[in-house]
Formats: C-alpha cells, sequence, structure tokens
C-alpha cells in the first residue's frame, strides 16, 4: 500500500487469511488518515489475488463504512476473476457516499482517477 496524491494504492497478492485482512485494515486507515483532510480515492489492483476466508468479508464492510465517514469520494477497482468483481460489488453496497469504477487495467483506473482531480499521471 501507498499514498500517490490523494489516493491510496493497493495490490493484492495471493490468498488472505483473516490476519492479513486485519492488518489491511489497521495500516489503511494509518495511511488514510494522513490524506482524509480533502476528498481521496482508492485503487485497489486485484490482478493477483487469489481470494480469502470468508470472514474478510465482515471487516472489509467496516472498512467501507470508515470510508464513508472519512472522505473518500471515489474507487478504482482491476479484477482479473469474475468472482472478485462479484465479491467486490457486495461489498461495495455500503458505499454510499463513494463512487466506485470497475476498470479493465491500470492504466484505466489511472485515468478515471486522474480525471476525477484525486490522482496527477
Amino acid at each position: 500500500m501507498k499514498i500517490v496524491d490523494q489516493t491510496l494504492i493497493i495490490k493484492c497478492f495471493d490468498s488472505w487469511n483473516i490476519q492479513t485482512v486485519l492488518r489491511l485494515c489497521k495500516e489503511y486507515k494509518e495511511l488514510v488518515e494522513t490524506i482524509n483532510d480533502k476528498p481521496w480515492a482508492c485503487l485497489v489492483d486485484m490482478t493477483e489475488w487469489e481470494l480469502s476466508t470468508p470472514e474478510m468479508w465482515d471487516e472489509i464492510e467496516k472498512l467501507n463504512q470508515w470510508g464513508n465517514i472519512n472522505n473518500q469520494k471515489y474507487e478504482a477497482v482491476i479484477c482479473s476473476l469474475s468472482i472478485q468483481k462479484m465479491l467486490m460489488e457486495d461489498s461495495h453496497s455500503v458505499l454510499t457516499n463513494v463512487e466506485t469504477n470497475f476498470c479493465q487495467n491500470i492504466d484505466e483506473a489511472y485515468k478515471w482517477l486522474s480525471s476525477m482531480g484525486v490522482l496527477k499521471i
């Protein structure tokens, strides 16, 4: 994970257990707290992610709810599997203040986030 401009970029790898998810959520919030004084975005690249244990989604839902009240406005998601997209779409139902865009590749995600004013490319 890293911050670039007003965007948190997350590259997901391998399969995840609950400990990985809890660590992600903690580090995510710590990083976002450095940029959430202005509208911000998250770019989630799942092209190398191999899914996770089911209990992950409760934690992701809590994280999405946290984003809603902490000035998140945009989320770009890159999926390599249709199941990833389905799971992410389900988890994004709580993102009531966030515009989500499912992108085909990193370039498309960068261009969209740039057009939203949260990433300079």
